[in-house]
């Protein structure tokens, strides 16, 4: 605290606004990075909600994929998901790499159209801001996902859709899995692209659209630099 007083830090502390940040968009357009870079810009916290499902359907698959109320209700409050240093943990096992395939991904995106996940999930997701929040531990917290403008946390400060052209989508997934080693065709990841794009555009439960006051930010023809900095900017404008 220095020179300053414990009621006088109290004070200037509750001036500072808590800022929560909506990153929504399909795959392949970034926002895990970018969330990860504004939140370390902004001293906030990085909430991959994306991984948090791919947590469960890495978990559901173990279990061989039931589809009852009962058993995805238990698998939602039975999974634990923690995130620090960069890396994901669902209950014991560090699964930052495992949770990155092609068929966890295709998972993911078919577990979250129940509504008894999607409930539990959504709980989870509102209870760590608020968590966060009180902690005062950082000055506010980014999350990235497909409803969280929208469904999540519809009050946020600030929201972004964040989209691209599918084939460069599929071009960046091509080049990262390419780079890790795997053997992949490009035809195949553009139509996986195109097919999950497809469910989560017209699931009836929390389908992927912007938020009537989201800002859009096409990044088809952006460098990561320049994307950043034009989301900088609209957060400054609200600081």
């Amino acid at each position: 605290l220095g020179n300053l007083s414990r009621e006088t830090f109290n004070l200037i502390s509750a001036k500072v606004k808590f800022l929560i940040i909506a990153i929504d968009g399909p795959s392949g357009v970034g926002k895990s990075t970018l969330s990860s870079l504004l939140a370390d810009k902004l001293g906030g916290l990085y909430v991959d909600t994306g991984a948090m499902f791919r947590c469960l359907a890495w978990r559901w698959q173990q279990l061989d994929c039931p589809e009852d109320d009962d058993a995805l209700r238990n698998l939602g409050l039975q999974t634990r998901i923690k995130m620090a240093s960069n890396q994901i943990w669902c209950n014991s096992t560090e699964v930052s790499e495992l949770i990155r395939s092609e068929q966890v991904s295709a998972l993911s995106s078919h577990i979250s159209k129940f509504s008894v996940i999607r409930d539990i999930m959504k709980q989870k997701q509102r209870e760590l801001v608020e968590d966060v929040r009180n902690s005062g531990s950082f000055s506010g917290a980014v999350l990235e996902g497909r409803d969280i403008g929208t469904v999540i946390l519809p009050n946020a400060d600030i929201k972004f859709f964040v989209d691209a052209d599918p084939e460069i989508r599929a071009q960046r997934r091509f080049d990262q899995l390419r780079q890790k080693g795997e053997e992949v065709e490009f035809d195949i990841i553009l139509q996986a692209l195109r097919e999950r794009d497809a469910k989560d555009r017209n699931r009836s439960i929390a389908p992927l659209v912007p938020a009537e006051d989201a800002i859009l930010v096409d990044t088809s023809n952006m460098k990561e630099q320049q994307v950043l900095n034009t989301m900088l900017q609209h957060i400054d404008k609200i600081k």
